[in-house]
C-alpha cells in the first residue's frame, strides 16, 4: 500500500478520496451530513485566508483503503489541525486507520502544529460512544467536547413571532454594505462566545475583508445562503442573527450555519425570532423535501430550546478528541 497526497485539483484522485469519506458517512449516520463533493472540492482546491484543506489516502493497488481529510486553521485555532479519518469496511481491523493516524501526526508535527483535532459524527444519543470514539481513545486522544445533533425535516408550517423594539432584515449572498461592519462584530462574538467545552480553540477575530472572502467561497461551491437579523430600533445595532442554507447538489441536506444573540440583547427572544422568518425564507427556495441540521452544546440550553419549539427533534452526540502532538 502507499499513501497519495490529495489536493483537490486532480479531480479523478479527489472523486476517490471523496467517495471513500462520504461512503463512511453514509454508512455510520441515518442522516448523512457534510459537504457535497464539489464543495469540499473548491474548498481544498482553493487558497483561503482562514483555512486550508487537503487530505491523504492509504492505497492498495488501485484500491482506497482509507482517507485522511485535513483542515489547517490559519484565522483562530492555528496550534490545531482538524482531522477526519474514513476507512472502507473491506479494509477495517487491518490497521489501516493507524496509519492515516502516523501520517497525520508526521504534518501535524512538520507544520508545527501541537493537537490534532477529530470529531466522530456517529455518537450514540445518549453516550457519544461509538468504534470512532472507541479507536480515538485506544490511540490516546482525549474527549473534549460534545454536541447534540438535532434535525429538522422540512417543510414545516413555521409561526413567527416579533419582540418589540426590534426590526428584521434579510439578505441572501451578500451581507449589505451597510450592515458590513456590525455583521463582523456579531461573527467575532459568534466565535467567542459559542460552548467549545475543553477543546483547545481561541476564536476568529472576523472582518469584512474575511466576510467577502467566505461569501466568495461560498458561491464558488454553488452553496446558496439565507441571512436573517434583528436591528435594535433605539440604537440602530444588530443585535442577533442567524444563517441557514446549502447546495443544489445535495438539495436533501440543509445546514443551519450560525445562530447568536449579541450579549447585551438577550432574554427578550430574539433567537426564535430571527431562525423562524430565516426558515420560512428558506422553505420557501424548496423544490423537494429535505432535512435541516444543527448541532449545539449541551449546555446551550437556551438554543436547544429553540430548537425544540420549532420541532427539531435529536439524533445522535458529535463528539470531538485531541491529541497532542509535541
Amino acid at each position: 500500500m502507499h499513501i497519495v497526497n490529495v489536493d483537490g485539483r486532480d479531480a479523478e484522485v479527489f472523486r476517490q478520496f471523496y467517495a471513500v469519506k462520504y461512503a463512511v458517512r453514509q454508512e455510520e449516520l441515518e442522516f448523512p451530513v457534510g459537504l457535497g463533493a464539489e464543495e469540499a472540492r473548491v474548498l481544498m482546491a482553493g487558497t483561503h485566508t482562514d483555512v486550508r484543506a487537503d487530505g491523504a489516502g492509504l492505497v492498495d493497488g488501485d484500491v482506497w483503503a482509507g482517507v485522511v481529510w485535513f483542515d489547517w486553521w490559519l484565522a483562530g485555532n492555528t496550534d490545531t489541525v482538524d482531522v477526519e479519518f474514513a476507512v472502507a469496511p473491506a479494509y477495517r481491523r487491518r490497521g489501516i486507520a493507524t496509519r492515516l493516524l502516523d501520517v497525520a501526526i508526521d504534518w501535524a508535527r512538520s507544520a508545527g502544529r501541537r493537537v490534532l483535532s477529530g470529531v466522530n459524527l456517529a455518537g450514540d444519543p445518549v453516550t457519544g460512544d461509538s468504534p470512532g470514539s472507541a479507536f480515538a481513545a485506544a490511540r490516546g486522544f482525549v474527549r473534549k467536547h460534545s454536541e447534540l445533533h438535532q434535525v429538522l425535516e422540512l417543510p414545516i408550517d413555521v409561526q413567527e413571532r416579533a419582540v418589540p423594539g426590534y426590526e428584521l432584515v434579510q439578505w441572501r449572498e451578500h451581507t449589505p454594505v451597510e450592515w458590513l461592519e456590525q455583521f463582523a462584530d456579531l461573527q467575532t462574538g459568534m466565535s467567542q462566545d459559542v460552548p467549545a467545552g475543553e477543546r483547545t480553540t481561541e476564536p476568529v477575530l472576523w472582518t469584512p475583508q474575511l466576510i467577502r472572502e467566505a461569501e466568495a467561497r461560498r458561491l464558488a461551491q454553488g452553496r446558496f445562503t439565507y441571512t436573517t437579523a434583528a436591528v435594535h430600533g433605539a440604537s440602530g445595532e444588530l443585535a442577533a442573527y442567524t444563517q441557514m442554507g446549502g447546495t443544489p447538489e445535495t438539495p436533501d441536506r440543509l445546514g443551519q450555519y450560525d445562530t447568536y444573540v449579541r450579549r447585551s440583547h438577550r432574554g427578550h427572544g430574539l433567537g426564535l425570532a430571527v431562525k423562524a422568518p430565516n426558515l420560512r425564507a428558506l422553505q420557501a427556495g424548496l423544490a423537494r423535501p429535505a432535512v435541516l441540521h444543527t448541532w449545539n452544546a449541551p449546555e446551550n440550553a437556551p438554543m436547544i430550546a429553540v430548537n425544540d419549539r420549532l420541532g427539531f427533534r435529536p439524533v445522535n452526540i458529535r463528539t470531538t478528541w485531541e491529541l497532542a502532538v509535541r
